[in-house]
């Protein structure tokens, strides 16, 4: 397991195509040019795993699909097979081009981990006969999809046997497409494949990259005999993790577009800080990007995710066997055990702050997205808000959050209505994602809400009722605060009595259904504020 520990790298190497003048469809087809473009590139980024820049439809081209390329996009299918044949990858000049590649890196980084990048045998059968096609047959002819799959395995074999021969010490497969297959078919139609590929391989690294959701086929992913899963940005790491045994890595999930190519410095430090708070903890975790970083993506933001990444994992590594302590007390709701491991944090000269993120937030915001997944309920989700508020109270005093909390809320049970748990789930749920909460209770009229809003000046408003009695008054509150010339301020609501349309009624910002959808839902309302959206 220690080969991978820890790691930091962005999968695929695109953005590698800044580094020289030509544009992608030279740089594909020339060993020099894209050594050239690598070299440099690895230059500037310290990545623990190092890739050749490859795209997803060499190996269907080279069975007989016909590609088209341009300067700045990455290739795509243009044509799917008339014809289909089985090439030596050696015979083949872009897969030639690869291994190359792969001979002067290994000579470069010999000390590095260098990636083999084969697509999996469904995608390239997708890219083959055409997606939907291939997906049809999935019921109409599945005899023919295999007796095709068949043909891209031995395809992907010999690439990657020639890849690896050629210097690669990792073999990476991506297969985005096999994601699309249902559950009860994944093993039919890709599992079992993939375990023939891993098995060939079994004395080097081995990952398995699927496109999209892929809780529901984890199971058989980890059947594969695979060594470390790459798991899209679209997945909650925390939810997944128990599925993961031990010696098998879980890698991920930086968005690449939004958060590497698009993201400004504060939202990558943030966002990547973040993640390793929440994932450090575990032995088997390795922080990469969700899917491949874009070829337009700057390489300072590519440079300042891998530093930040590996600065907060050596921040937390000395802590790990405590943080880890606490989180489990908190997940479980062993409130005096949570207090007890938080003193011994303190006395061990762990910030507050990380004791916070990494060993209270951690076990809550893992219980929600559990919640939320149906696999934990709201009796265990209150014993960890008990427990999580134990450990709270034993640094509190040790804290100064003023001036590093986020926008303030204010919450409140309307007038009529004395029901609190979603509302008292949400404040402990935005708390832990650093927001500041004011809490009015139950039964909270239009003239308290303005009051509030008055003395606190919150961005967003949260509304809860449970009868439809008292949503009534959610619609008053509203428009109570719009008499008074008050729209500023973002208005939120939830509780049994609301769904999306009485929301859109009442002239509501947003609804959620639950806690947890609550929080998702106000911190995309309070980044649109803050952009002027």
């Amino acid at each position: 397991m220690e080969i991978m520990h820890h790691l930091v790298f962005p999968i695929n190497a695109l953005p590698s195509s800044q580094m020289v003048e030509e544009g992608i469809d030279e740089i594909l087809w020339k060993a020099d040019v894209k050594f050239e473009a690598l070299r440099r590139y690895y230059e500037q980024i310290e990545a623990d795993v190092l890739f050749y820049f490859s795209d997803v439809v060499i190996q269907a081209e080279a069975m007989g699909a016909k590609a088209k390329y341009s300067r700045k996009m990455m290739p795509a299918v243009e044509a799917t097979a008339r014809v289909m044949s089985l090439p030596d990858p050696a015979q083949v000049p872009r897969m030639a081009v690869n291994a190359n590649v792969l001979r002067r890196m290994a000579g470069e980084f010999p000390y590095k981990l260098r990636a083999a990048l084969v697509y999996g045998p469904f995608t390239v059968a997708g890219l083959l006969a055409g997606e939907e096609a291939i997906l049809r047959k999935l019921i109409d002819d599945p005899k023919e999809v295999l007796s095709l799959l068949e043909k891209t395995f031995e395809c992907a074999r010999r690439y990657a046997l020639y890849l690896v021969e050629s210097g690669a010490n990792l073999l990476w497969i991506s297969d985005p497409l096999a994601g699309l297959i249902p559950p009860d078919q994944f093993w039919d139609f890709a599992g079992n494949f993939l375990r023939r590929i891993f098995e060939l391989f079994a004395s080097i690294p081995t990952i398995l990259h699927i496109c999209g959701d892929t809780y529901q086929i984890i199971q058989a992913m980890v059947g594969t005999g695979v060594r470390g899963i790459s798991f899209d940005n679209c997945m909650d790491l925390l939810a997944v993790e128990d599925e993961i045994p031990k010696d098998v890595y879980i890698i991920g999930n930086i968005d690449p577009v939004e958060v590497i190519e698009l993201g400004s410095p504060e939202e990558i430090i943030s966002r990547t800080t973040d993640l390793v708070s929440m994932m450090a903890l575990k032995n088997n975790f390795v922080l990469s990007t969700g899917c491949a970083v874009p070829p337009s993506a700057p390489i300072e933001n590519v440079r300042l995710f891998l530093e930040t990444g590996r600065k907060s994992f050596a921040d937390l590594r000395p802590h790990i066997p405590l943080l880890s302590e606490i989180s489990r007390n908190v997940y479980t709701g062993n409130g005096e055990e949570t207090k007890q491991g938080v003193a011994a944090a303190l006395e061990d000269g762990v910030e507050p702050l990380t004791i916070i993120s990494s060993g209270l937030t951690r076990a809550i915001r893992k219980g929600s997205t559990m919640y939320e997944a149906k696999s934990c309920f709201l009796p265990a989700i209150l014993l960890m808000v008990d427990a999580f508020y134990k450990g709270f109270q034993a640094l509190e005093n040790t804290l100064e959050l003023g001036g590093s909390k986020k926008s303030s809320i204010v919450l409140g049970t309307v007038k009529g209505d004395i029901h609190e748990i979603g509302k008292n789930l949400v404040k402990i749920f935005l708390e832990t994602y650093g927001h500041r909460v004011v809490d009015l209770g139950v039964d909270v009229d239009e003239d308290a809400f303005i009051r509030a809003y008055q003395k606190y000046h919150p961005t967003i408003i949260g509304l809860s009722a449970f009868t439809t009695e008292s949503r009534k008054e959610m619609g008053k509150i509203i428009s109570a605060f719009h008499r008074e010339g008050i729209r500023e301020v973002l208005f939120v609501v939830g509780g049994a009595a609301v769904n999306h349309e009485v929301s859109r009624s009442l002239g509501a910002d947003g609804y959620a259904r639950d806690a947890v959808r609550a929080v998702g839902m106000i911190e995309k309302l309070l980044q649109q504020s803050e952009v002027g959206v």
